[in-house]
């Protein structure tokens, strides 16, 4: 029997583009039966924040993405993040950056690992493909 592919994905900024860019590539990559982890680093650790990913700037100049990206049937990022856990994504937060920027683990959404970036790294290291968003 062959081995699931893996995806790594790492997720460094919280504009609403770079927010989505992982979290569509990782529920495709995992309802395609892939293995992925997202490690949500310095401004991507919004992200995962229970407030904060309600309210993610559109990129500069795409004021108008909330509703484009609702055109096309995206859901808003909290439930875009609920889509990657019930499809088996392993949403890792990045305990340096944490540290960093004060957060405890009750600030962020249910369901995310935190660890340091070397088990990410393992991890990616074995991955079929590694990105970086």
């Amino acid at each position: 029997m062959a081995e699931k592919k893996k995806m790594a994905i790492v997720a460094s900024k919280a504009t609403l583009d770079m927010a989505y860019a992982p979290l569509v590539i990782g529920t495709t990559a995992a309802t395609l039966d892939a293995e992925v982890r997202i490690f949500f680093a310095f401004g991507g650790l919004n992200i995962l924040h229970k407030e904060m990913n309600k309210k993610l700037p559109p990129p500069q100049g795409m004021e108008e993405m909330p509703q484009l990206a609702s055109n096309v049937g995206w859901a808003a990022i909290p439930e875009m993040l609920q889509m990657c856990k019930d499809a088996g994504v392993k949403l890792i937060a990045c305990s340096a950056t944490m540290k960093m920027l004060g957060y405890k683990e009750e600030d962020l959404i249910d369901g995310v690992e935190i660890a340091d970036a070397d088990r990410f790294v393992e991890f990616a290291l074995e991955a079929d493909s590694t990105l970086f968003v």
